[in-house]
């Protein structure tokens, strides 16, 4: 399973606004900046936290983005499902009957097996942990 891009800068947007908590809000424009994410990018990236409530805007002169809750409640199993969808290292995991092959596999209980423990470490883990670099 390769990482996707946007999951990648989501999860380093996140922790620039969680380096931020309980502080004034971010333009996006210097989230990006310090993060050293394209803006077109960082656009795509807010607009599926906002609709997730990962994060949330504040309009006007001194607006900007925050994060929603505190980092400590942010399971980063929400993080990577808002921005890559439901968590699974293959496809056939999440949809068997896109595969000709699901019914008799004997590769499928492995990647059901990995997608399950992997889906259960990222429910464990916060916003939190990423920021006390656990």
């Amino acid at each position: 399973m390769k990482v996707t891009t946007v999951l990648r800068y989501g999860l380093r947007l996140m922790i620039q606004m969680g380096k931020n908590y309980q502080k004034e809000p971010l333009s996006l424009k210097l989230i990006a900046k310090k993060q050293k994410i394209p803006i077109k990018y960082a656009e795509k990236i807010i607009n599926l936290l906002l609709k997730a409530g990962l994060v949330r805007s504040v309009r006007g002169k001194e607006g900007g983005y925050l994060l929603a809750s505190k980092p400590k409640e942010i399971k980063l199993l929400a993080i990577f499902k808002a921005l890559d969808g439901e968590v699974s290292l293959v496809d056939c995991v999440l949809n068997p009957q896109i595969c000709k092959r699901s019914k008799y596999c004997e590769a499928r209980r492995l990647w059901r097996l990995l997608s399950e423990n992997w889906k259960k470490i990222l429910s464990t883990l916060t916003l939190k942990d990423l920021l006390k670099g656990r």
